[in-house]
């Protein structure tokens, strides 16, 4: 038998009889196919895209031995009959694009209808809306350790004034779902600081202590959207007393280890979970799309902020992250293109989120905006659907006396993606701890519960 691919649903070779709604529902929930009547040895197949903007939807319906022959393409949700959502005439295979305004919330059979001459044929595919990785936007901190130097002459560097709570309170109370980590090598245990013996302040030493910290929220608050972890591997020699060694190959597989030594592989977001049976991680995120956010509640999704040499010696011999835990800071294109930093918002952020890659952007940088109170950088990286925006000053009364504070709008403490949700989504779908606490277990109306299969008397055949 011919495997279908994730997300596509062909309708069978031979004809297929169906006797009243209720079969034509059942086997929709059994299956996630609609069988219908069907021409000898003729066949449509229908793949539905992930999210794109808005909460639109891409279709491909490509119908066998249609040839270079024009027809009708027609689109329905639930239903057989009827005026369809869209209707293109074009060769096979045909691209229609479902605009999010069109497609309610929950899980929906799909029906393509092909009309050449006097045949029709049809195709089917399950078009679920329930949120994807992809579809929030939340809040980061930069250098999330980062304690500021009290020792003169270092105190006196501007750049360096800053200081953040404890890795869990940034969690908790300051609706942080970002967090950044710098990182040297020690073979006895890598260890987190921005420039070692200098600006060496840190809310926690060794990186698996920083690690058990989120680990031990995470454990106390397990339906959190997923937390994103940005690793910079830092091995700048400045001539200062702690040694300093590279990151060699060997030292990051030692990175993977100590992050797989804190999180287990359910509690872990990554290159493997996403790429499935794709054979690039790329093609993986740009056609099937990201997980859905309900599947990885309670997870952990690391990303290497660095490009260049580091990012290469990461993948060698695995070019698209085969058993590898960091997203690597990539270039759209590339095998492994699942994830982009870009740390200043330009104008691109919102073309790549609408391709479906993850971005990281910041809101200031070196605390001139706060110190200015300067809002539009932050304004901008907001806006431009970057899923995580970051800051040194996500509270307020640490911006040298100015009001300046960046916070997530409407978030809870996170938000609808502004570029690729629908207009129905809500930020308690994305994540409302508080809610999740007051309902009893099992409750479906827990946020971001996963959508109920359409009915069978909702099929209008």
């Amino acid at each position: 038998m011919r495997a279908r691919r994730p997300g596509t649903c062909a309708a069978p070779r031979r004809p297929a009889r169906v006797a009243g709604v209720l079969l034509v529902g059942a086997a929709v929930a059994v299956t996630g196919c609609l069988p219908l009547r069907w021409a000898r040895d003729q066949r449509v197949e229908v793949v539905v895209g992930p999210p794109r903007a808005g909460g639109a939807r891409v279709v491909e319906v490509r119908a066998d031995r249609l040839g270079d022959t024009t027809a009708t393409f027609e689109v329905r949700l639930d239903r057989v009959v009827g005026s369809p959502l869209v209707s293109v005439t074009s060769r096979s295979p045909a691209r229609i694009t479902l605009s999010g305004e069109v497609i309610p919330p929950g899980r929906h059979v799909l029906v393509a209808t092909v009309r050449a001459g006097h045949r029709r044929r049809h195709g089917t595919a399950v078009l679920d809306t329930a949120l994807r990785l992809n579809q929030l936007q939340g809040l980061g901190s930069h250098n999330s350790y980062h304690v500021a130097p009290t020792d003169p002459p270092w105190n006196g560097v501007l750049q360096w004034q800053y200081t953040h709570s404890p890795l869990d309170v940034q969690l908790s109370e300051e609706g942080i779902r970002q967090l950044e980590l710098d990182v040297f090598v020690d073979p006895a245990g890598h260890f987190v600081a921005h420039v070692p013996d200098v600006d060496a302040g840190t809310t926690c030493v060794r990186l698996v202590e920083c690690l058990r910290v989120i680990r031990g929220w995470s454990d106390a608050h397990r339906r959190h959207a997923p937390i994103a972890v940005l690793v910079e591997l830092k091995d700048d020699d400045y001539g200062l007393p702690t040694p300093i060694r590279p990151w060699t190959r060997a030292a990051m597989d030692q990175l993977d280890a100590e992050i797989r030594s804190i999180f287990p592989p359910g509690r872990l977001v990554t290159p493997d979970d996403v790429r499935g049976r794709r054979t690039t991680l790329r093609e993986a995120v740009l056609r099937d799309g990201w997980p859905r956010l309900e599947t990885l509640r309670g997870r952990v999704i690391f990303l290497m902020d660095n490009a260049g040499a580091k990012r290469h010696a990461y993948r060698q011999g695995r070019p698209s992250l085969e058993g590898a835990v960091l997203f690597t800071n990539s270039s759209p294109g590339d095998p492994d293109a699942a994830f982009v930093k870009r740390n200043d918002p330009p104008a691109d952020i919102a073309e790549l989120v609408d391709a479906g890659y993850l971005v990281r952007t910041r809101a200031d940088a070196d605390t001139w905006e706060a110190r200015a109170d300067d809002r539009r950088r932050a304004e901008v990286a907001l806006a431009s659907g970057a899923h995580w925006v970051s800051t040194d000053f996500p509270v307020p009364g640490r911006a040298f006396g100015t009001p300046y504070v960046v916070t997530i709008p409407g978030g809870s403490p996170l938000r609808c993606n502004p570029v690729n949700t629908p207009a129905w989504c809500r930020s308690g779908m994305v994540e409302d701890l508080a809610a999740d606490r007051r309902r009893p277990p099992g409750d479906a109306s827990r946020s971001g519960a996963r959508p109920a299969l359409v009915s069978s008397g909702s099929l209008g055949v």
